[in-house]
């Protein structure tokens, strides 16, 4: 395996064979950075300090051009913050979050010093989840799983699961939309440009074509043209078709406030229905335009008739072939 791969490579009985309760909470990090982010970014850093662990950005990946608020950014924080706690509460710590508007600080404390024993943890979801763009097969996710997904909404915090075609199509045009109109920006071309590799990239970041489904030869050349093209405008008809037909349920994540602290608690949320599903063989793919572009959420509040901020939207749904994953920065390099 490549070095840039290796980070999706854990010996859950390593934790065990570490030195001090430090080395134990940052064996914890090796599961944080297996979490999305936009454009594959990884854009956080962590700290140990004592039984706490300090969940950070690191604005050197952050995203100006396309996430000039740092929406996604939090959103990203979120998804790690969340496989963080999963991974301590398998290895036997209970925890407690204080966010911030510079991140979050988590405490801990071992509370049984055995691992856990359920077979279904969805600690083993972590490195097996991945997102997939792939076309989704015509049939939906068990209705159990749709009612525990709905189950996780709160007072402020709303969870559509979208199967009727009439707003389904709706929604996808919107989406597809909202991707032509970011991609019309020069500097958002030249920013994604920067984080889109070939296939056969060696580096940490960014998202390889093979994601896309692009094979290598074409992936070789992919950035020098995202750059220079709006390549949305000529896969319209194709991704209206993911969308419409291809895409059996979409979910909108939407909140009463918006600022970091929902903006990582959306990001929390997602990221466990994800690993849930991984569980299922149900594959997700986040798609941000119509979150983060212009007023495009708008009209996505107007859809579904609510007066909450969309924070997070995915498609989701069985595929018959798994993608690969993306690369990684391993725990090392993230943590001070």
């Amino acid at each position: 395996m490549k070095d840039n791969y290796r980070a999706w490579e854990i010996d859950f009985g390593e934790f065990y064979r570490q030195a001090s309760d430090r080395d134990r909470l940052k064996f914890l990090v090796r599961f944080a950075v297996l979490a999305p982010s936009s454009h594959n970014s990884q854009p956080w850093k962590f700290e140990i300090r004592d039984n706490t662990i300090l969940v950070r950005p690191d604005m050197r990946r952050a995203l100006p051009a396309s996430d000039a608020n740092n929406r996604q950014l939090f959103i990203s924080l979120g998804c790690a913050i969340e496989n963080l706690l999963i991974a301590a509460d398998y290895y036997g710590f209970s925890s407690d979050v204080a966010y911030a508007t510079d991140g979050a600080v988590i405490t801990l404390k071992r509370i049984r010093q055995e691992s856990s024993e359920d077979k279904k943890h969805l600690i083993f979801s972590i490195p097996r989840r991945h997102t997939n763009r792939s076309p989704y097969e015509d049939r939906m996710p068990d209705e159990g799983f749709v009612a525990w997904m709905q189950s996780l909404g709160t007072k402020d915090m709303r969870i559509d699961c979208i199967t009727d075609q009439v707003k389904k199509d709706k929604i996808a045009d919107v989406v597809v939309s909202a991707g032509i109109a970011a991609m019309d920006d020069k500097g958002f071309r030249e920013e994604l440009s920067r984080y889109v590799k070939s296939n056969i990239t060696t580096e940490h970041i960014g998202m390889p074509m093979f994601g896309f489904g692009m094979p290598t030869p074409l992936s070789l050349i992919a950035p020098s043209v995202l750059k220079r093209f709006n390549m949305n405008r000529l896969s319209r008809r194709q991704d209206e078709k993911l969308l419409k037909e291809q895409t059996p349920m979409m979910v909108l994540i939407s909140t009463r406030e918006d600022n970091p602290k929902t903006w990582m608690e959306a990001g929390s949320r997602y990221e466990r229905i994800a690993l849930m599903a991984e569980q299922k063989d149900i594959k997700t793919a986040p798609m941000a335009a119509a979150i983060q572009i212009g007023d495009f959420y708008r009209h996505l509040q107007k859809i579904l008739d609510t007066d909450l901020r969309p924070q997070f939207f995915f498609r989701i749904g069985y595929v018959t072939k798994a993608t690969p994953h993306s690369p990684r920065i391993g725990a090392r390099a993230v943590l001070s």
